[in-house]
């Protein structure tokens, strides 16, 4: 990952701009975006505006740990964890269906989803869970979670491969998916983790951001439009996303909540938090908001975010602490260490 100096030059030297004119550019993004993005968050943008391609394709086979959002031409090897069953669902007058493929190796597990006509590939591979498959000119996307996930798109393909060394299904279920209760102090990075700790603050930034209807992939704002990868020009839908700090005593962390999970640290639907959002401030959505000091159980993995290179927690799983039930979680725990 570059440092924000090096994005500025490398800005510089292809669109021709002074690296003052660039580091202007990247404040008005700021600026532009609510303070929702990092000074490098809003590099990225500004570079891809001017062409200049700073998440370059990579033709070199990855380890699972190293995918990174934006990514594209990416080629690696997995066991395949888990098939899901298919989703059919109807959206916007559109028909669609959908099947997720957790794959892994010594280092992690993604998902790949299959859309639509791809899902024909596992009936024509005869794909099976434990099987090893070699995916190709694949690109990454961020989940509605926060997690990285594969997709095939145009040019992508997969297909099943032997003689390569990789765990067995088991024993990657065992490292990557087992939830294992933590002290933040003792956080450790991919590791699928609970931790209970108390909201301690709220990053006040815009919390909508669009998405595609159909698919539920973020979208780029195009001329006075909205454009999705895969379906094109759509009318985007809003959803959420919040972040801030919470502590267990033992350290503090930077956490991120996407989508219903938001809704339930906040204790509001998106639908009231867009009935309350001023007509010019969205910030106004945290006026009166009474989370800061509560305690939450938090699932979910510590990752680097690829921007700010600072780490952050991004849950899956989220819930207020009931006080009653973990009373009677403590009486057990007294009374077993007593028998």
């Amino acid at each position: 990952m570059h440092s924000l100096e090096d994005i500025v030059r490398e800005i510089a030297s292809v669109s021709g701009l002074s690296a003052e004119e660039v580091k202007q550019k990247i404040k008005d993004k700021q600026t532009e975006l609510s303070g929702l993005v990092s000074p490098e968050g809003a590099a990225y943008i500004v570079g891809k505006e001017l062409g200049v391609n700073l998440l370059k394709e990579t033709k070199r086979r990855l380890k699972i740990k190293n995918i990174v959002s934006g990514m594209r031409s990416v080629e690696l090897i997995g066991r395949v964890v888990n098939i899901s069953e298919r989703r059919d669902f109807e959206k916007g007058g559109r028909s669609g269906s959908v099947v997720n493929i957790v794959l892994g190796d010594e280092t992690g597990t993604v998902r790949l989803s299959l859309w639509d006509d791809e899902i024909k590939l596992l009936d024509v591979l005869g794909l099976k869970e434990n099987d090893i498959v070699k995916v190709s000119n694949a690109y990454v996307k961020v989940d509605s979670r926060g997690n990285h996930e594969l997709r095939l798109g145009r040019f992508g393909k997969i297909e099943k491969t032997e003689g390569e060394k990789l765990p067995e299904k088991e024993g990657i279920e065992k490292s990557f998916e087992v939830v294992k209760v933590r002290d933040i102090a003792d956080l450790e990075v991919g590791e699928y983790s609970e931790i209970k700790a108390s909201l301690v603050q709220i990053f006040r930034r815009n919390p909508f951001f669009e998405v595609c209807p159909e698919c539920e992939g973020r979208v780029e704002r195009s001329g006075n439009g909205w454009i999705c990868k895969e379906h094109g020009k759509i009318e985007p839908k809003r959803q959420l996303v919040i972040s801030g700090v919470v502590d267990d005593g033992t350290g503090n962390v930077r956490v991120v909540f996407f989508r219903e999970l938001a809704e339930k640290v906040l204790g509001k639907s998106i639908d009231e938090l867009k009935g309350a959002e001023g007509v010019d401030d969205p910030l106004s959505i945290y006026e009166g908001l009474d989370v800061l000091g509560k305690e939450f159980i938090i699932r979910g993995r510590l990752k680097k975010n690829q921007f700010t290179e600072r780490m952050e927690f991004v849950a899956n799983e989220v819930e207020e602490v009931n006080v009653n039930k973990e009373a009677e979680k403590l009486i057990e725990k007294i009374e077993s260490v007593k028998d």
